[in-house]
């Protein structure tokens, strides 16, 4: 739980103890929902942009503890998607390199008689960074993100090892020479004359 949802959680604690709290004043009469006279109203006013005046004070007190249950409820949403951001480099590849970045090891377990079931918690703080390119080796690297701050993954300098050279490709390939066999003639037959 982070600090934010306890927070949030409090203030809704503190919403529902002072409407209960209203509730029990009223039961003893300290606090009454009788109208007072018009000079005794009270008024709460924020950045004359919102204004309320109410004679009957002991309904200010349920508004302020409903208020607060409400800020609670209101901020107490799922966290938005909190992008993943890469930098790095990859060194000395002038072919199209492509990337792809994988969860690590989510794992579904199965039965005998091929029926799944299960559940998965995704789980982005461990990555796996697989880099292609054609004729080098495929690259892996093990990407750990901290829980808390920027989810930033920094690379640094990748470097990936080539599996053959354009030299040794030109090294084994040889001109091979071919000698076409002249066309075999016969006496007897000739095409596309009617025998």
């Amino acid at each position: 739980m982070t600090v934010f949802e306890v927070v949030a959680l409090i203030a809704a604690f503190c919403g529902f103890a002072m409407v209960l709290g209203g509730i029990w004043l009223m039961a003893k009469g300290v606090i009454t929902l009788a109208a007072t006279p018009k000079t005794d109203a009270l008024t709460i006013e924020w950045k004359k942009q919102f204004r309320m005046n109410t004679q009957v004070p002991g309904l200010a007190f349920f508004m302020v503890g409903l208020l607060f249950v409400w800020v609670a409820l209101r901020s107490l949403h799922p966290a938005d998607i909190v992008p993943i951001e890469f930098e790095g480099t990859i060194k000395g590849v002038e072919e199209p390199v492509s990337i792809l970045v994988r969860p690590h090891a989510w794992e579904l377990p199965s039965t005998t008689s091929g029926e799944i079931t299960g559940k998965i918690y995704p789980d982005l703080s461990v990555l796996v960074l697989v880099v292609n390119a054609p004729g080098y080796q495929p690259y892996s690297k093990l990407i750990k993100l901290k829980a808390d701050g920027p989810r930033l993954a920094q690379l640094g300098t990748l470097e990936l090892h080539r599996n053959v050279r354009e030299s040794d490709l030109s090294k084994s390939i040889t001109d091979l020479p071919f000698n076409a066999p002249a066309p075999a003639k016969s006496e007897n037959a000739a095409f596309g004359v009617a025998q």
